[in-house]
């Protein structure tokens, strides 16, 4: 009998059901506040409002004793404590978990930490623990706590004094929890008075009370974030990221999208701990965290990463392990904005022009940003300015980035050259041969003229990159906006648009005074026909256009229709047309395929059934003249829902689609947060306070409502536990 109070060992692996196995294995902290989680045990009751959890399921057989045994739902009428746990397998005590206190000697009992699951000898436990003195003492507190519940102590009938001080302690951990959830200027002039009147030993001010005011704060947003998904689409996708905080800690962020009020959410839901980065273990942490939250993962329609190969493996990668959890195809997405950066960088390994362009500026930015003298130097070199700019950090990841860094090099290139020539001149030998360097590689023509180059090509892309980072993206208009992007790049490729950009840079090249040369104009030399050899030619009729360009600016041309069409090979190459781009084209009002049905139903995840099928088709016939009207996906799915039960099937057909995400920037965005907070002066702190301080902050749409309505955050504190003062109305 001893066996099945301990965990099982590696040989009655197989008496575990699947769920419970893979849970378990998981290597992740998750930062909630409770025993049972920090157990892996999430589908017993996590509070005394909750009541027993008894389902009555088919219960699992494992053989004990020689025979086939399982838990039997005729223990629930006998012991109406009962509850049992379909990830364990196992029975627990409702009153025993909720009334036992830490400090009784009794915490470790298998009914209230462990569980039981010896289904041959369960009778015998059952009346031995019922009849147990700490069971009978967690009886009495329940029936109190019912009690004082119901028709409160004795006191508050005779005396409504006791009302009024229950008032009084709420509104004083109403001020306390907005203080913890913003510091705002909300509060009473006479806040400091009542806080005085409380006990000593109840001001509920230390850290203890402030980290489960914070605990309970983000419960009550993810149990709202969760109510928007079941009550809205029901469906929804993850987006997920990893990074490491100042502890050296690798987080993993995991955000969601999914359609609420007719609006499409991205919502960040948390950080977890990881311990292990191979895929099994990273699936396994993201569906416990999501079964942790109520989130079931069958619901999971669609997820976003980067493109690594731990996370994208179509065989052993993240996104096959969550399509084989959620039992659905759950479509992959490498994130758009990932790719746009991936274009850049390959186009940067094929043209030396811009690697050596990008190289330069980069140093550049490394040699001032070093010292606080040189970082000056750069700034006071811009007095001619109306103002003065810092030099943009350039990063890996962001174009806007990109675009910001070669803009200021463009417009501020004057300045630069003069800041690097004050540079040659330091006493220090190292600085001055540094500057030197730069200043020989930096200012020339041909780096100008690729900086010229470069922004013009960036300004083009920067919207596209913009529209990619924010929350309400549309698959479809990212699709259209790529497109037009592209076009927009070609119409550059002509002779004219060189030749005007070519000018501009001779003639900044002129404004310098002398700083940078400008190259020989030699023309080309004609080649006479032999044929008019002995003549004297004096019409120019059908002279060749090139004659006139000099080997420089045919050279430079030549680059510059090289980076064109390489960013445009590169973004066919990183966007190309799959079966579901094309099904979210067919969504799209504008597009000529637009509501398709042979290209609609090529939607991962769309029901086989015949009935839907025909009734989509019928639909789509009818909706390509009725929804036609509408601009984009988002208001022909506002059109369709309109209209009732008339259009289900294709109303489920366009959630699913606006519900794929298109990039992983949400979850980038909160390790933003995340060095905010967690800084090398609290490099110290916890998981869980880490957690709770980034949903407080990221969420600030649901912080602002429980600053202004604290109520739902004082009941849940009130019902985690007995507390001296009470708040229960």
């Amino acid at each position: 009998m001893k066996r099945f109070l301990v965990p099982l060992s590696k040989s009655d692996e197989s008496d575990e059901s699947v769920t419970s196995k893979k849970i378990r294995k998981s290597s992740t902290t998750i930062s909630v506040n409770n025993r049972d989680i920090q157990n892996n045990i999430f589908d017993i009751s996590q509070n005394v409002e909750n009541g027993p959890n008894q389902p009555n399921i088919t219960f699992p057989r494992r053989n004990i004793g020689g025979k086939q045994r399982a838990f039997n739902v005729l223990w629930y009428s006998k012991y109406e404590w009962l509850e049992y746990s379909k990830m364990r397998d196992s029975i627990f005590c409702f009153y025993c978990r909720h009334f036992t206190s830490d400090n009784s000697g009794y915490r470790d009992e298998v009914l209230i930490v462990n569980g039981y699951s010896d289904w041959k000898h369960i009778g015998n436990m059952l009346e031995k623990h019922n009849s147990s003195n700490i069971h009978k003492l967690s009886l009495e507190k329940y029936k109190s706590w019912i009690s004082a519940k119901k028709t409160g102590s004795v006191a508050t009938k005779l005396n409504t004094q006791l009302k009024e001080d229950i008032l009084k302690n709420r509104e004083i951990m109403k001020s306390l929890i907005r203080c913890l959830v913003k510091l705002l200027g909300l509060e009473n002039d006479d806040f400091k008075t009542k806080l005085n009147t409380l006990p000593k030993n109840a001001k509920y001010t230390s850290k203890t009370i402030q980290n489960e005011i914070l605990n309970v704060s983000c419960k009550v947003i993810l149990k709202s974030i969760v109510k928007e998904i079941q009550n809205g689409s029901n469906f929804y996708s993850i987006i997920v990221d990893e990074a490491k905080d100042e502890s050296n800690i690798e987080q993993m962020s995991i955000c969601v999208r999914y359609i609420s009020d007719n609006r499409i959410n991205e919502r960040f839901l948390g950080f977890l701990e990881l311990k292990e980065l191979h895929a099994k273990a990273l699936a396994d942490s993201i569906q416990l965290f999501l079964y942790s939250i109520n989130l079931d993962i069958k619901n999971c329609i669609g997820q976003s990463y980067d493109g690594s190969s731990v996370m994208s493996g179509t065989i052993n990668g993240v996104q096959q392990y969550i399509r084989e959890m959620s039992k659905n195809p759950c479509p992959y997405v490498h994130c758009y904005a990932h790719r746009l950066n991936l274009v850049l960088v390959d186009v940067s390994k094929h043209v030396s022009a811009i690697h050596n362009t990008i190289g330069i500026l980069e140093a550049i930015y490394s040699f001032q940003s070093c010292s606080s003298l040189r970082n000056s130097l750069f700034l006071e070199s811009q007095e001619d300015s109306d103002k003065k700019l810092k030099i943009p950090q350039h990063c890996e990841i962001r174009w806007v980035s990109k675009y910001k860094g070669i803009h200021f090099f463009k417009i501020r290139f004057k300045s630069v050259i003069k800041a690097l020539k004050e540079c040659t001149l330091s006493k220090k030998s190292k600085e001055a041969a540094e500057a030197r360097g730069l200043l020989n590689q930096f200012a020339t023509f041909d780096n100008l003229l690729t900086i010229f180059c470069l922004d013009e090509l960036l300004l083009c892309i920067n919207s596209l990159s913009v529209y990619l980072q924010t929350k309400s993206t549309d698959l479809s208009k990212c699709i259209t906006l790529i497109e037009c992007t592209k076009d927009q790049i070609k119409s550059m490729r002509t002779e004219n648009k060189f030749h005007d950009l070519y000018e501009k840079v001779n003639k900044s090249v002129e404004e310098i005074s002398g700083e940078i040369s400008i190259p020989v104009t030699e023309k080309r030399k004609k080649n006479v026909s032999s044929k008019l050899r002995d003549y004297f030619v004096t019409s120019s009729i059908g002279q060749n256009q090139m004659d006139n360009i000099s080997e420089h600016e045919i050279k430079m041309r030549s680059q510059y229709f090289e980076i064109i069409d390489n960013i445009v090979m590169e973004m066919n190459r990183r966007f190309k047309q799959t079966e579901l781009i094309e099904a979210v084209e067919a969504c799209n009002p504008s597009s000529k395929m637009f509501l398709d049905f042979d290209t609609l139903i090529k939607l991962p995840g769309i029901s086989k059934d015949n009935q839907f099928i025909e009734k989509l088709r019928a639909q789509c016939d009818l909706g390509k003249k009725m929804f036609a009207a509408d601009s984009n996906s988002i208001e022909a799915y506002l059109s369709i829902k309109s209209m009732g039960a008339s259009f289900l099937q294709l109303e489920e057909v366009y959630r699913r689609i606006l519900v794929i995400p298109i990039s992983s920037a949400t979850a980038e965005r909160s390790f933003s947060t995340m060095r905010r907070i967690k800084t090398y002066d609290r490099s110290t702190m916890t998981g869980k306070r880490l957690y709770n301080l980034a949903l407080l902050s990221i969420e600030r749409e649901k912080s602002e409502e429980l600053i202004q309505n604290p109520d739902e955050i004082l009941n849940e504190f009130a019902s985690n536990k007995l507390r001296r003062l009470n708040f229960s109305m």
